[in-house]
């Protein structure tokens, strides 16, 4: 299947550089869909790897797909579960979600950025497992140590799965982590949350300028520099990266500008520079700071793109290939026969010549965001695309 990898990530590299490609690949964005689809419920297979793998393998072996965001990896509760209760995500058999928490305060934030281990240690830990998770029987963190290596023996398994199937890797990121995180986005998802950190912007802006430049110079400038020193793309690769985008949805274009942009387009142009293209996952819209990105040469950017219009973004930034363009709404909504029309046209009138991937807008994760005859009619569809 290596012959499959190589093609298709060339689908995807032709596509993304507004090259005619073969024809125009489709990146599905199906997550816990597939578990649904497969005939369980969510509560069956979270913690049963071997379930997973089933509902991996079915989604697979139904649905004509070049790519796929997700091989089941992507939540280790059989770790948290083994070390007791406390965790902040949780399951039922319908979704599974997250409850709200940050790990920070502001007056915190720089203490946490001095020491992370230590913060963790007497901060985070205990207010995750309660007072006494350190004096847990040694029983237990073996226990937990155990299934922590389970699991990281079942991503380097499911990488297989997926490489059997002709699927090649999205990215050279590492899968424990998943994309490249920039400190703004950090002080959104974990540190401080849309909250604390939307008050912040406007109270302690010299703090998080601070604290964004301590952070990417630690874990955004060693890319820049590998970037830099590398010898450009790695062609068994879709993408040269992945970056996920969502702290722009509640900054302003000044904010974005002094608080997220410096670093952002320093990484970005070291990858044009190499002649690489970035996948950016935008969540929510990204049209408000389109004019960041206007000056990049084609080729380096990929967008995929949620909430967006499609066809905006390619009028407003023809410099970037667009990734996206399949809406829920569509998915479940709609019947086989609408759902290959707007395929389609998406196709012919953004693909035609590359700078187009299909893919879906939401990421695939509750039972009513697609239906399984409209998602197997576009598949069957671009299978039998040709240019």
């Amino acid at each position: 299947m290596k012959d499959l990898q190589a093609d298709r990530a060339k689908l995807f590299r032709d596509a993304a550089r507004f090259r005619k490609p073969e024809r125009i690949p489709h990146f599905a964005n199906a997550v816990t869909w597939k578990v649904f689809d497969a005939g369980h419920t969510l509560d069956e297979v979270m913690t049963d790897q071997k379930r997973m793998e089933e509902c991996v393998r079915h989604f697979l072996d139904t649905y004509f797909v070049d790519g796929l965001i997700d091989t089941g990896i992507r939540n280790q509760f059989n770790v948290t579960e083994a070390f007791g209760d406390g965790w902040y995500y949780y399951y039922t058999p319908e979704a599974v979600a997250i409850h709200d928490h940050a790990h920070c305060t502001v007056d915190t934030l720089m203490e946490y950025l001095d020491d992370p281990v230590k913060y963790a240690w007497e901060v985070i830990l205990p207010k995750k497992f309660g007072d006494g998770w350190a004096e847990k029987p040694l029983s237990v963190w073996k226990k937990t140590f155990k299934e922590y290596l389970k699991y990281t023996m079942f991503i380097i398994h499911m990488a297989g799965v997926s490489a059997g199937y002709g699927i090649p890797v999205t990215a050279p990121n590492n899968p424990s982590k998943g994309s490249i995180d920039i400190g703004m986005e950090i002080l959104e998802s974990n540190l401080l949350g849309i909250r604390q950190l939307s008050i912040a912007l406007r109270r302690n802006a010299d703090l998080i300028e601070e604290f964004c430049r301590r952070w990417d110079a630690e874990h955004i400038d060693p890319i820049i520099g590998k970037n830099k020193a590398g010898d450009g793309p790695n062609y068994k690769y879709c993408f040269d990266a992945s970056i996920l985008m969502l702290a722009h949805n509640i900054m302003s274009p000044k904010q974005f500008e002094r608080f997220y942009q410096p670093t952002l387009g320093r990484l970005l142009r070291s990858y044009e520079e190499k002649d690489m293209n970035v996948r950016i996952f935008t969540e929510g819209r990204i049209l408000g700071m389109k004019d960041f990105f206007r000056d990049y040469k084609p080729g380096t950017l990929t967008f995929h793109l949620e909430q967006d219009d499609v066809f905006e973004v390619r009028k407003e930034l023809p410099n970037v290939c667009v990734m996206g363009g399949l809406t829920t709404d569509l998915l479940y909504g709609g019947t086989p026969e609408e759902c290959v029309a707007y395929t389609k046209k998406l196709c012919e009138e953004l693909g035609s010549e590359g700078g187009f991937i299909l893919s879906e807008g939401k990421m695939l994760s509750f039972r009513n965001d697609a239906k399984s005859e409209n998602y197997k009619a576009i598949c069957d569809y671009m299978k039998e695309q040709r240019n």
